[in-house]
């Protein structure tokens, strides 16, 4: 949306246009709205644990023939995401155990163009998705998430350079082609190591982002229950839900996964006949089923 646009140009008309510009160039040049996206009706395997949505059903990660062997090597460094709910505005809201992701493992044996694809990917699910469920809910425009990034188990020992590396190019693709899509970003049990860390990524930010993020320490219950209901919150963050249906609870932590010879070895997320396929298939790209209102 064009306001997204001159929201993170501080209303600079002529560097919004260009940000706008340059967004569309790069998905034309890497094709990206024919880039598939899982949702319940064309079956494909979501790249995210999910809980709560309309358009997807609650599922876990899970290797399945259709994703990438990259898609797997990325799942094995992550400590445990899901897109979980939604906050009481209507924003999708993602919780990551950035406590348990393997930092070095990340750097040492995923690619920079694998962990940007598989980025792209996700914003992609979470843009075609999600967020029409939002604006439905909220009976207005929604175009970010909320963030929740659980450092508990955070220690120095993540500290590898070359996932930082990874982390910066995500941070230029995000900011520079997704502008305004971070609605809060929520930072709990934020150890000591988290500020060490932090000095090296917040000169990659900009102002508008770092000021979205909200360090807080282990007393953050009582701050997210203001921005969330507890039924959509995890208990073990301050709230009441316990997605007791879905192996795991609400965020299932960091689980070994193996590939197989049918995932293949490509750096997209998906393998090349599901890539092949969404270019003529428009529900694999996450087409939505339109709803009619009827008029009383």
């Amino acid at each position: 949306q064009l306001i997204q646009y001159l929201e993170a140009n501080i209303w600079n008309v002529d560097d919004a246009k260009q940000q706008l510009v340059d967004t569309y160039e790069w998905r034309t040049k890497l094709d990206v709205d024919h880039l598939p996206v899982a949702t319940k009706y064309n079956k494909l395997p979501p790249l995210v644990a999910c809980r709560g949505y309309k358009h997807i059903q609650d599922t876990n990660f899970n290797v399945e023939p259709q994703l990438s062997e990259s898609v797997v090597r990325i799942a094995n460094c992550v400590g445990g995401d899901c897109f979980h709910k939604f906050d009481k505005e209507g924003h999708p809201i993602l919780i990551d155990r950035t406590g348990y992701h393997n930092a070095k493992e990340m750097g040492n044996n995923v690619s920079t163009l694998e962990i940007t694809n598989f980025q792209i990917a996700t914003q992609e699910f979470l843009n075609r998705v999600l967020m029409p469920e939002g604006c439905e809910k909220a009976g207005k425009s929604i175009h970010s998430e909320t963030v929740i990034f659980d450092c508990t188990n955070m220690s120095l020992w993540q500290f590898h350079m070359g996932a930082f590396q990874h982390l910066r190019a995500i941070a230029e693709i995000v900011q520079h082609y997704y502008p305004e899509t971070l609605h809060r970003l929520f930072v709990v049990n934020a150890p000591s190591a988290f500020v060490v860390m932090f000095k090296v990524i917040r000169p990659w930010l900009n102002p508008r982002t770092l000021d979205k993020i909200h360090v807080l320490g282990k007393d953050f219950e009582s701050i997210l229950l203001e921005y969330v209901e507890a039924e959509n919150l995890p208990d073990f963050l301050g709230g009441t839900c316990t997605c007791s249906h879905m192996a795991g609870g609400c965020v299932p932590k960091k689980s070994k996964f193996k590939a197989t010879d049918k995932n293949e070895k490509v750096p997209t997320v998906y393998n090349e006949e599901v890539m092949d396929s969404a270019l003529s298939d428009e529900s694999l790209c996450g087409v939505l089923p339109t709803t009619t209102v009827k008029s009383e």
